[in-house]
């Protein structure tokens, strides 16, 4: 039988802030309102949103995954083809970038919860 185990904050975090943008980003044929919702109220309330540190990280997290979006939104869709390797190659640049900005806001954020283990990607510079 496998061990139950709990998700750490800042992985409760970047949940949260990936629910948000799919309730504000998605229509609502592709997703279901409601349980969206729930799934936003279920991880806010493992978060201390109280906490100003806790939550301006939160907030830069919010930011950079909805500019990650924004990057992988053609591709995502199965548009790419008329974006050519030279556009697919940028935007796969611009998202490595954005990824290694978003791995150090979740390691800031186990800095100051101390839960969680730090994530460190290949070729990763802190």
């Amino acid at each position: 039988m496998a061990k139950k185990i709990i998700t750490p904050i800042p992985e409760v975090a970047d949940r949260y802030t990936i629910a948000k943008l799919k309730s504000e980003r998605l229509d609502s044929d592709e997703i279901d309102m409601e349980e969206m919702n729930r799934q936003i109220k279920y991880y806010e309330e493992g978060l201390d949103l109280n906490d100003s540190r806790l939550s301006k990280l939160v907030q830069d997290l919010y930011l950079i995954n909805g500019k990650m979006w924004d990057a992988e939104h053609e591709i995502r869709k199965g548009q790419d083809e008329n974006l050519g390797n030279s556009e697919i190659g940028k935007r796969a640049l611009i998202i490595r970038d954005l990824n290694r900005e978003r791995m150090k806001i979740k390691n800031e954020i186990i800095e100051l919860t101390g839960d969680g283990f730090k994530d460190c990607k290949m070729n990763y510079v802190k």
